[in-house]
């Protein structure tokens, strides 16, 4: 009689399973289900479960049932294999590989595989939009044509424009497309009116844009142009608006402006200690001025000499020079450069330095700032950005005392010379 250890050996080595599949080869379409039956044989001596799994890509999308069998010793199951591969853009055609595996529960090394093919069809989904539906345009109008690839290959579209009035050229960059599965590429579509007219209400151009594949029905897209005079409606109101507010300002300026600048000029130099320039006599000539004597005729008895017309200034309140104005000051200009050739400034020494006008000039247009200081205090902070000329008249001189430095310090931000200035005017008192 043989021993336990010895019969438990022969069991092992007669345990397994053996897989055949109705067909190595299977068609399906992605978004159906294709079914493949399998028949599966246990080839030991013991009652055994047997489990039933797919390997390969195919296993994504595809299901055993039932999942295992219990199998007597030398006796055949059957389990359905379902293939179902989803209908998206990332299911590609064409043949998948997969093995249809059996693992004994018994003896796992006794496990069996089958190998097959399921070819995947081909399917086409396209999407295509224009936007704008509708445009806006005098002599043309641009819209944008997208095309979305949402089936499993490649998509060759053809982009063709129609016109039923024959109103309308068109320019579509590019002509067609070549569209991956689950992507999208995108074409301008520029439509232009044959005709143009000056005035009236816009007019309505329809059009037609089919996009067309070698697989694929045509998808056909709507739009429409409104087509727009070449003079707005609003240019002539505008124009109409324009022509009366200069009409307003010419007589605001002739009633109101200009006698009310010429008064204050008068008053002006009234107060500064000028008398007013004497009307033209009769002769041609400027009347004569009075003396404490009274008029003083020619000698010949005609109209008075030219040469005996003065002008003579007005008794002033105060002795020192008006605002804005040089009267006895020593006229005075020169120049301030930022770049290194004139460092020290301007100091004047026993004197007193009246600016009354300041030129900025800044040829290259580089960026940054400039100042203008009087010792520490700053008295402008300009960006050199924002001028190449920039000029300022006072009315109130900047004063300068003796022992003070006028001084410009620039700092340029972007490459290049970098020379700025400024030149100044004024005059000097003691």
């Amino acid at each position: 009689m043989p021993s336990r250890r010895g019969h438990r050996a022969r069991t092992l080595r007669a345990l397994g399973v053996l897989v055949r599949l109705a067909a190595d080869q299977i068609d399906v379409v992605p978004g159906a289900t294709a079914t493949l039956e399998v028949a599966v044989r246990n080839t030991g001596t013991v009652v055994d479960q047997v489990t039933i799994d797919i390997l390969g890509d195919a296993a994504a999308w595809a299901v055993a049932d039932p999942p295992t069998l219990s199998l007597f010793p030398a006796t055949d199951g059957a389990a359905v294999i379902r293939f179902s591969p989803p209908r998206t853009a990332s299911t590609a055609a064409g043949p998948v590989p997969f093995g249809i595996r059996a693992t004994s529960h018994e003896d796992p090394a006794g496990s069996a595989v089958e190998e097959g093919t399921v070819t995947v069809g081909a399917f086409t989904d396209t999407f295509a939009e224009l936007l704008p539906r509708t445009s806006r345009g005098r002599s043309s109008a641009t819209h944008e044509l997208a095309v979305d690839n949402r089936g499993n290959e490649r998509l060759n579209a053809s982009l063709e424009p129609s016109d039923p009035d024959q109103l309308l050229a068109f320019d579509i960059r590019p002509p067609g497309l070549v569209v991956e599965p689950g992507t999208s590429q995108f074409a301008k579509v520029r439509v232009s009116p044959r005709q143009r007219f000056w005035r009236g209400a816009p007019k309505t151009r329809p059009f037609k844009v089919s996009v067309t594949g070698p697989d694929a029905a045509p998808i056909t897209l709507d739009g429409t142009m409104l087509q727009e005079a070449v003079l707005p409606r609003w240019l002539i109101p505008a124009l109409l608006a324009l022509l009366a507010l200069l009409l307003l300002a010419v007589i605001l300026w002739l009633t109101l402006l200009q006698p009310s600048i010429k008064s204050a000029a008068t008053q002006a130099l009234a107060d500064a200690g000028f008398t007013p320039i004497p009307s033209l006599g009769a002769g041609g000539g400027p009347s004569p001025a009075p003396s404490a004597g009274g008029a003083s005729p020619s000698p010949s008895g005609g109209a008075p000499s030219p040469s005996s017309a003065v002008i003579t200034p007005a008794p002033s309140a105060s002795a020192g020079p008006g605002p804005g104005l040089n009267l006895g000051g020593t006229p005075v200009d020169g120049r301030l450069s930022a770049d290194g050739s004139n460092p020290s400034g301007v100091s004047p020494s026993k004197t007193t330095l009246y600016l009354t006008d300041l030129v900025f000039a800044n040829p290259n247009g580089r960026a940054g700032t400039l100042q203008l200081l009087r010792g520490s205090l700053v008295l402008m902070n300009l960006r050199l950005e924002n001028f190449r000329d920039l000029d300022f008249h006072f009315v109130t001189p900047i004063v300068v005392k003796s022992g003070e430095k006028l001084t410009l310090t620039a700092s340029c931000t972007s490459s290049g010379t970098c020379d700025p200035s400024v030149y100044y005017s004024g005059f000097t008192n003691p």
